[in-house]
């Protein structure tokens, strides 16, 4: 089973998210956290899009933890993703309708003897430079933080294919697991 990082992607074509969503650093840390949590009608952000004339991608996301899926994305997870909780909260985006995907719990799937990494001294994981997955913790289909880098997120080969087959636009896929690195 192949693994990749996903990033959003906007390239020359795609509009996209102006990086300040106006969500509180609470928020984006129970999201990367892999928490249950919800709007509230005191959090729910004004985000803008950026290039507003180019194609409206499938995925936007701010190139940090939050993605935001459209309609299509989104039934594609509820189908495909039977062995993971998710849940969408929904958001405006300009004057158009998206989710923000929140993944639920964080996989306890690092293979700390295989990969590459350096700690702070207290022991916690600081840089990993050579990610390794213990695969048989990852279900096929999925898609996921881990607690060692909760910011990255992670897909599966088959879920990838899913998406590539529907035409999933916005998304970049890398198999460099040099997490010090961009995508």
């Amino acid at each position: 089973m192949s693994i990749y990082r996903i990033k959003s992607y906007s390239g020359d074509n795609f509009c996209y998210v102006d990086s300040n969503t106006g969500l509180d650093i609470d928020f984006i840390d129970d999201l990367t956290e892999g928490n249950l949590m919800f709007f509230d009608d005191n959090r729910i952000p004004s985000i803008n899009l950026k290039r507003k004339t180019k194609i409206l991608p499938d995925i936007l996301g701010t190139g940090s933890a939050e993605f935001f899926v459209n309609d299509k994305v989104k039934e594609i997870l509820e189908l495909n993703i039977t062995e993971q909780k998710i849940n969408f909260s929904p958001i405006r985006i300009d004057k158009y309708n998206y989710w923000l995907l929140n993944i639920i719990g964080l996989l306890d799937c690092f293979d700390n003897e295989k990969s590459g990494y350096t700690t702070f001294e207290n022991g916690n994981i600081d840089d990993v430079h050579n990610l390794k997955f213990k695969k048989e913790k990852i279900p096929e289909i999925s898609i996921f933080r881990i607690k060692e880098n909760t910011v990255r997120l992670f897909i599966t080969e088959k879920l990838k294919n899913i998406f590539e087959e529907a035409g999933v636009t916005g998304v970049k896929y890398s198999d460099n697991m040099d997490l010090t690195m961009g995508i």
